[in-house]
């Protein structure tokens, strides 16, 4: 294992790429906090179990599940050969396998495959819900800010009950964001509870920003701003929002701040419709990269026709967490070129973002985001999920992170070492 770590160090990849092109970033960095660092090998695999589509989370289970019974099977295998041959160098003949036999060794061997099963489910809880370390990016080009367009609070139906505004804000500073909008479903309960801790200038602290995910044509749709701009489109429960009363509000030539829509995953691209003054319930960008598994599957699965689409009807590309309190892995983030942000008071810089949207479209954003290999489809690729994308994850890390794994595979190979020898000790018939 330590020599395979090794080596993906000289075959190494960058963690981050930009999500239209594919291509390597050298404008911004992947930072690592030295706890994060110290422990590795633990917090990195749970932040690529994050970023898996659910196709390759079943990969990984299936083959996770395979593994055991294999291994099961050989060591009930060995362990019937070793009773064969000491009942034969006795003098003996092994004893046949009764029921009852079979009986107690099956519900041991179900007894620990479900022991086995609630391990790996308890991992996973883990990695979704305990407070660790995260790693972000730092931008180096400061007219660039970092902005995360979809995420949720406590106050979204399906958001973690103890996911706060104010962790909220937390979650993206510690992952290298600037701005965050705060989009729940339905509702600005979020975006008023963390507004009163809005910084008074942009650059102080990560910023967050009014939004909300509402239902247009019958299906999620993000919008962003203030409130006032859309709450006499929506019912009462400000849920549906009708077509028609934003194009008689926003007529062709009204002059005032348009809608600003977008379009989240996963949904249908048919049912993508443009922004235009004709169309002000059109969208005016769609996501690229979604965090949740789901979004992740066809984010990658469609990203041609995603691409396609983009280009054709010059929609701008979104990242998004879609962040509703689980994990802390940050999947990609939408960057855009705003000179002096930094002293733009946040409601400056909201109307900023969403004129820079209108005004440049396809252009307005670059999505950088985590590099995690998709299978594309083959269903070996599939199959084989865990293996490449395992080689994928160490040929991405970097040297600090490299020498974390080499010092841990070091110390529990000192530890089997060290049991060993007391074993054969023991065995021997010394045990001092």
């Amino acid at each position: 294992m330590a020599a395979v770590v090794l080596l993906c160090g000289f075959a190494s990849l960058s963690p981050l790429q930009d999500a239209a092109t594919g291509s390597s970033i050298t404008f911004a960095v992947k930072t690592e906090p030295l706890v994060w660092v110290l422990l590795a090998p633990l917090f990195a695999v749970w932040d690529t179990l994050s970023l898996l589509t659910l196709s390759q989370h079943y990969a990984v289970l299936v083959t996770l599940v395979a593994l055991y019974v294999s291994w099961r099977s050989r060591a009930r295998r060995r362990l019937r050969e070793a009773v064969t041959v000491a009942a034969e160098r006795s003098g003996r003949v092994a004893p046949p396998l009764s029921w009852t036999r079979l009986g107690h060794a099956g519900f041991r061997e179900i007894a620990s495959a479900s022991a086995a099963l609630l391990l790996l489910l308890t991992f996973y809880a883990a990695g979704m819900l305990l407070p660790r370390p995260m790693t972000g990016v730092e931008i180096l080009d400061e007219d660039l800010v970092a902005i995360d367009f979809h995420s949720h609070t406590k106050y979204s139906h399906d958001g973690w009950s103890f996911f706060t505004p104010q962790r909220n804000r937390a979650w993206h500073e510690a992952g290298g964001f600037d701005v965050a909008y705060v989009t729940d479903h339905y509702t600005w309960r979020g975006f008023d509870e963390s507004a009163v801790e809005n910084p008074a200038t942009s650059g102080e602290r990560t910023v967050l920003l009014e939004g909300a995910e509402i239902r247009i044509y019958r299906r999620p749709t993000n919008i962003l701003g203030s409130r006032d701009r859309y709450v006499f489109a929506l019912d009462e429960d400000s849920v549906f929002m009708d077509p028609d009363a934003l194009s008689e509000r926003y007529p062709p030539g009204h002059g005032g701040s348009p809608p600003t829509l977008f379009f989240t995953m996963p949904g249908d691209l048919m049912r993508v419709v443009p922004f235009s003054d004709e169309v002000p319930s059109g969208m005016i960008g769609i996501e690229i990269n979604d965090g949740s598994p789901r979004g992740l599957e066809q984010v990658k699965g469609e990203r041609v026709e995603i691409l396609a689409l983009a280009d054709s009807m010059n929609l701008a590309l979104i990242g998004a967490s879609n962040l509703h309190g689980w994990g802390r892995t940050v999947a990609s983030w939408s960057l855009m070129r705003i000179p002096g942000w930094q002293e733009l008071r946040p409601e400056e810089l909201a109307d900023r973002i969403e004129e820079t949207l209108h005004e440049e479209r396809r252009r307005a954003v670059q999505v950088i985001e985590r590099r995690i290999p998709y299978h594309g489809g083959s269903p070996f690729l599939v199959a084989t999920t865990l293996p490449w994308v395992g080689i994928a994850h160490l040929r991405m890390m970097s040297w600090p992170e490299r020498i974390s794994w080499l010092v841990w595979i070091s110390l529990f190979t000192l530890l089997g070492r060290r049991r060993a020898l007391r074993r054969e000790s023991y065995a021997g018939g010394n045990p001092g």
